[in-house]
């Protein structure tokens, strides 16, 4: 893939991934998209607060289209850098102290995954956990989801029926992975964290955090790339 990338970039010039313009990778207004004052929502549906660092906008999500299904993991730093952001947000939004922060992206159907070479919300995290190595963050990739209709165009609650028990865990997951966040000793709490690239009513993270709860497993926050405006409301910005 990246050989071909490389020999298609000799007779095509890159463009940006989120606006088109040509030369650049991101250009300068696309980037500043991902970098705003991390927010926190009270989602439609679920019970977690979600935090994010963007506004849903066409340009945002051309970003993570152009990511996941064109092959452009030029980007991968920079989305993965917003991701960040919102976890850190996130944890400090449920006053986190310390220990072990487990990381669960929302997940792919099968055929995405095949089709992608896999999960492209993993891929943010696990890169997203490298830029922050002091945090220990842990991706914990065990959610799986039958195939659904795209979310995009439905209203929310047409959103909440399209995902509604469409998720379920990796064959063996249970076994893997303990209730609690905190570190071995059990000295610390630690956290667990929902990841995906969109909120907008919250309905897929609800789905998440309902197949995690039936193995005691109850995320504090969720933590995504841009928010719609889907949700209940929006709390203060943070100052991170």
């Amino acid at each position: 893939m990246g050989l071909l990338t490389e020999f298609g970039e000799l007779f095509l010039p890159r463009r940006c991934a989120g606006c088109g313009r040509e030369d650049v990778s991101l250009c300068t207004a696309c980037l500043k998209l991902l970098g705003g004052i991390p927010r926190a929502m009270e989602p439609r549906y679920g019970q977690i607060p979600v935090v994010g660092v963007s506004e849903y906008s066409s340009q945002v999500s051309h970003m993570v289209v152009n990511f996941k299904d064109n092959g452009r993991r030029d980007i991968l730093d920079p989305l993965a850098l917003a991701l960040a952001r919102s976890i850190t947000a996130a944890l400090e939004l449920a006053h986190h102290s310390g220990g072990r922060v487990r990381l669960f992206p929302a997940p792919s159907s099968p055929q995405a995954r095949r089709r992608r070479g896999g999960s492209h919300t993993a891929a943010l995290a696990r890169r997203a956990a490298e830029l922050v190595p002091e945090l220990s963050l842990e991706v914990v990739d065990v959610l799986l989801t039958r195939r659904h209709h795209d979310q995009v165009g439905l209203g929310a609650h047409a959103r909440q029926r399209n995902v509604a028990r469409s998720q379920y865990l990796e064959p063996r997951a249970s076994d893997s992975i303990s209730p609690a966040g905190g570190d071995e000793s059990g000295s610390e709490s630690g956290a667990d964290i929902l990841v995906d690239d969109f909120s907008t009513t919250g309905a897929t993270l609800a789905e998440s955090a309902r197949v995690l709860a039936s193995v005691q497993i109850r995320p504090a926050a969720g933590a995504v790339l841009g928010l719609g405006r889907g949700g209940t409301r929006f709390v203060s910005p943070f100052t991170v």
